[in-house]
């Protein structure tokens, strides 16, 4: 069947109503034309061409409710949809490459670190760091006592009896408090 101007907008009114195989037509139609015409000689490679010709036509047939036939026809609809798209492949390019550009520069610019063991210890440092969150998360669960308990005497260092008299309780009073603590943190910690 020949394609005329009275076809096509036949065909555009049946794709607005949903008749699929109105929009199957256009497709069809206009497939060629925004692929070779429109967007392969401004992106230059074949498989990203495709990737965008796909992305038209599917916003094109997701659209088709909203569009208004003119005299111009549907081929300047397709063709601004196929442009932005392009458009839009270009600018996330560029920013790709600036961005790929600017770590290049910073990597070149940072010193080597090819010491032997420098990845032993770049292991080593994030192990702690996460053993230290996890701590930091598993203590901020415990009773202020238990938490206290553990910090005065397990990571500052504190003596036994110096702990005790700033808890306000005697020794051996600290020790099962004490004892308790690390078996709450040892709970706690089990369900990070």
């Amino acid at each position: 069947m020949s394609w005329d101007a009275a076809r096509e907008r036949e065909l555009c009114e049946a794709a607005a109503r949903g008749d699929r195989e109105a929009l199957r037509a256009l497709c069809t139609q206009f497939a060629d034309p925004l692929f070779a015409g429109v967007i392969l000689p401004r992106v230059g490679d074949r498989a990203d061409a495709e990737d965008i010709l796909r992305e038209t036509l599917l916003r094109a047939v997701q659209g088709f409710d909203t569009f208004q036939y003119g005299a111009a026809g549907v081929w300047p609809w397709l063709r601004r949809i196929a442009m932005n798209l392009v458009i839009d492949r270009a600018r996330r390019r560029r920013t790709r490459e600036r961005g790929e550009d600017a770590y290049e520069a910073e990597m070149r610019a940072l010193p080597p670190n090819i010491a032997p063991g420098a990845e032993a210890e770049l292991i080593a440092a994030e192990e702690r760091a996460l053993g230290e969150r996890q701590l930091r998360t598993a203590l901020a669960r415990l009773s202020e006592r238990y938490r206290r308990a553990i910090e005065l005497r397990v990571l500052d260092e504190r003596p036994r009896l110096e702990v005790a008299e700033l808890l306000g309780v005697s020794p051996p009073t600290f020790d099962v408090l004490l004892h308790r603590a690390l078996a709450a943190l040892r709970k706690s910690w089990e369900t990070i």
